[in-house]
């Protein structure tokens, strides 16, 4: 099968753990089986330039398109900020970050200020959101010195943030996939569709994350010299409908780069984890985006079975 054809593979049961290992190596056991080499389906018209659709649960692979071209991710690689974040630290999320100049750094933002104080939750909730860079590094920081502090090293916190995604992203099986900062502006943090669906099967289900995509506007108080109370609103179009379990973009004007991901629950209760990268444009990609996701009953009739009792529904409520 070449990378341009939209394959199809049979269905198999639901798997639902909160252990990313066991949520990753089922996905990762039927990459590569020739038992799943069947006829290409036909995919709906998709300009991006790559294209990889998967369902989560069973590893299913319903639509690629080029998915083994390597991309600029840009904020996509927020994700995986957001993985390690939950990884080293848990749920708990009641750190106080103390923001420094350091993370005041160009691009999107979530608006932090020298001297701000503020937790990890709302520094995630301004990560995920609005893809704040400022977020980004002020919790790679305080989490890579956590790191250090553990293993009794000094050095760089962020880089020591970064060896700790590097080593998530080969964990979850992303193959081709490399980062050099942990917001996503190195034009080294780079990965293929197929490795961002991967990373994504794990990253979309992990119940510690969910609620943060389900919030698709928060309000908190930020301490400081410049306390205040501040509100994040997404500013991702697709958060917030029905169904959208959790989504991310990443985009470069100035190249035209535009990328998404999408995790969505259809009505049989699975997740399907779908990628468009390198997109023409902001609507071509969730132009794209939304012309895959009203396919996909109709290709695969048995995501249109209602849900068994079995499947748990997505999280309703903010963290």
């Amino acid at each position: 099968m070449n990378g341009n054809q939209i394959a199809r593979r049979p269905s198999g049961a639901a798997r639902n753990s909160s252990a990313a290992a066991a949520i990753a190596l089922p996905i990762l056991a039927l990459f590569g089986d020739p038992q799943f080499a069947e006829a290409a389906v036909v995919p709906p018209q998709a300009t991006a330039s790559s294209v990889y659709v998967l369902n989560a649960d069973t590893g299913q692979v319903l639509y690629q398109k080029n998915d083994g071209k390597p991309f600029r991710i840009l904020s996509v690689t927020k994700l995986v900020t957001a993985y390690v974040l939950v990884q080293r630290m848990g749920g708990e999320l009641d750190d106080q970050v103390t923001v420094t100049q350091a993370d005041l750094v160009p691009g999107s933002t979530a608006g932090l200020r020298k001297g701000d104080v503020w937790s990890l939750e709302s520094l995630l909730y301004g990560m995920l959101l609005v893809s704040g860079n400022d977020a980004a590094l002020a919790i790679a920081g305080h989490v890579g010195g956590t790191i250090l502090t553990e293993e009794k090293k000094r050095g760089s916190s962020i880089e020591r943030f970064v060896q700790e995604m590097k080593s998530a992203a080969t964990a979850l099986g992303a193959k081709h996939t490399q980062f050099a900062d942990p917001y996503g502006i190195s034009p080294s943090d780079v990965s293929t569709a197929r490795d961002v669906a991967v990373m994504g099967s794990t990253i979309f289900r992990d119940e510690r994350l969910l609620p943060f995509w389900r919030c698709t506007q928060r309000k908190f108080n930020v301490g400081g010299p410049n306390a205040r109370t501040v509100t994040v609103t997404s500013t991702i179009e697709m958060l917030g409908e029905p169904s959208i379990l959790g989504a991310k973009t990443g985009s470069h004007v100035g190249k035209n780069i535009y990328n998404l991901v999408v995790a969505w629950r259809p009505p049989n209760g699975q997740t399907i984890v779908a990628v468009v990268l390198g997109a023409a444009d902001h609507a071509s990609r969730y132009n794209d985006m939304r012309a895959i996701l009203a396919a996909l009953p109709h290709d695969f009739p048995e995501l249109a079975e209602p849900a068994t009792s079995s499947i748990a529904a997505p999280a309703n409520a903010c963290r």
